[in-house]
């Protein structure tokens, strides 16, 4: 039932994969940190020195105390490894460096080991100045201090730095997440795996829902794992792939410990949902004069290849096109399954069109279509209403439409205006208020687009409100005349007209 996985990942389906990554990425924090073995690891090296250099002269040391970093504290089968590197500027001699534990003093050892990165950092100092010791630890929670002793002018010691590490005789790891194979009714899963007593391989049991589903070897090589416990090799990544039948499940893994300890560790759960249906979403529904444009995604893991997509209007078959345009998020949520997956089409379009749905064609077991959901088409903008971008604000219709420059319509809403004022024509955006006020009441107003120069005032803004901050209507009775001559909107409608519009953008007033 199980069998050892590769590298490549493969995804499984819906919100179920995003909550497992959620709790997988807690329980790898939870591991690294609690251990602070691989946090303290990745700052080891050049980057510390380099970090230290921008501060200080890199090619000659000047007087003062000591200074360097405790970068690295690593449990290993001989005990907790401290290492870190430290100059003092008064001489290029290696320094005394004071080793604590839970404070209680370890001993004094010359930082003389090779630390190229420090070498290239400081040349002046050269390169011998890293320090590393082992300390056997029981298990426990425990910090280790480390700080230089001064051999000149200056403090008489400078801290290093400090870590604290939770030491344990058992196997510790974590279950990176499972995902399902395209096409397949497998899941892939893989993650790491050691124990501190030894650098050998550790043994993997699997479980699914409870049930032992198989065994296989934490024997891979992690280039980060070799990073953060170099005594191991690395060689401590595992992979598996498990069958599953479709609906939910949990995947678990476990660590079978070697030596001391308890004899097994929990790397952690994941929930897989093995759906036999498709998935996706129609996102965007743009109406122009004659057509309309669709987008969205839309796969099916129990096939590879594309799935097909109906559209329907108002009840009627409207065209079908394959899901097989590219899509990068939708690749990135979903391992292994591709970018191919999005779709868009451009649609027929006639005048008394309200409504448009999308539907997913099944390739396999399960229903034979899948709803994508469905978007309320935007009524046409009345006929003249010129070309390219442009507001369009139809006065007796108490409507407002923002249209791009391609002719398809980004938005539209009902506002409350004046009837017929302002006086049908063409106007221009010409300034942008944030806040703004009518000038008497205490009545305020934000978002304020202005589109009319001559001084009348007039603009696209929200719902106005008294001082008290109650409003002048409510959003109800949009679509009827309330306003004294500006346009009223939603408050979403406003801040999404003024982020949409430009200086200079045509408002198009129409008697329609």
């Amino acid at each position: 039932m199980l069998a050892g996985g590769g590298d490549q990942r493969a995804a499984t389906t819906g919100a179920t994969l995003i909550s497992g990554w959620k709790s997988t990425a807690k329980r790898l924090v939870a591991a690294f940190s609690g251990l602070m073995i691989v946090v303290a690891t990745l700052v080891a090296g050049a980057a510390p020195a380099a970090a230290a250099a921008t501060k200080r002269e890199r090619t000659a040391l000047s007087v003062g105390s000591p200074f360097g970093y405790l970068d690295r504290a690593i449990p290993s089968p001989a005990g907790v490894i401290i290492a870190g590197w430290s100059i003092d500027p008064d001489t290029s001699s290696p320094v005394e460096v004071h080793l604590y534990r839970d404070n209680v003093f370890l001993g004094g050892y010359r930082a003389d080991g090779n630390r190229p990165d420090v070498g290239a950092a400081y040349p002046a100092a050269g390169a011998n100045h890293g320090y590393s010791e082992v300390f056997p630890t029981a298990e426990g929670r425990h910090s280790f201090c480390a700080y230089a002793i001064n051999a000149g002018s200056g403090d008489p010691y400078s801290l290093l730095g400090c870590v604290s590490l939770d030491v344990t005789d058992a196997a510790i790891g974590v279950l990176g997440g499972a995902y399902r194979v395209p096409g397949t009714s497998a899941v892939e899963a893989s993650g790491w795996a050691l124990d501190t007593n030894s650098a050998e391989a550790v043994d993997i049991h699997v479980y699914v829902d409870d049930t032992f589903a198989g065994a296989t070897r934490a024997d891979r090589y992690r280039s980060d794992i070799a990073a953060g416990f170099p005594w191991s090799g690395g060689t401590s990544g595992f992979g598996f792939t498990v069958e599953l039948a479709p609906g939910p499940h949990r995947v678990c893994a476990y660590a079978l410990g070697i030596g001391p300890g308890a004899p097994w560790s929990s790397l952690g759960c994941t929930r897989v949902e093995m759906a036999a249906a498709p998935m996706g979403v129609l996102e965007t529904a743009r109406a122009g004069d004659s057509s309309l444009r669709v987008t969205g995604w839309a796969l099916d893991p129990d096939v590879v290849g594309p799935v097909d997509i109906h559209f329907w209007i108002d009840g009627y078959f409207a065209g079908s096109v394959p899901a097989n345009e590219d899509r990068t998020d939708v690749a990135q949520a979903f391992p292994g399954f591709g970018a191919g997956h999005g779709f868009g089409a451009s649609l027929w379009l006639w005048p008394t069109a309200r409504n448009v749905c999308a539907y997913a064609i099944n390739q396999a077991a399960g229903p034979d279509y899948v709803g994508l959901g469905c978007q309320a088409i935007a009524p046409a903008p009345p006929p003249n209403s010129g070309v390219g971008r442009r507001i369009v604000y139809a006065n007796l219709s108490q409507r407002l439409w923002l249209i791009e420059a391609d002719g398809f319509v980004a938005r539209s809403y009902s506002v409350s205006g004046k009837y017929l004022d302002p006086p049908p024509g063409t106007y221009q955006v010409y300034a942008f208020q944030r806040y703004a006020d009518a000038g008497h009441d205490g009545i305020t107003m934000e978002y304020f687009v202005a589109f009319n120069p001559s001084g009348l005032g007039y603009g696209f803004h929200t719902i106005p409100v008294f001082a008290d901050g109650s409003p002048l209507q409510s959003e109800n009775e949009l679509g009827f005349f309330r306003s004294a001559g500006c346009v009223r909107q939603r408050w979403g409608d406003a801040m999404y007209l003024w982020d949409w519009a430009r200086a200079g953008d045509p408002a198009v007033v129409l008697a329609a």
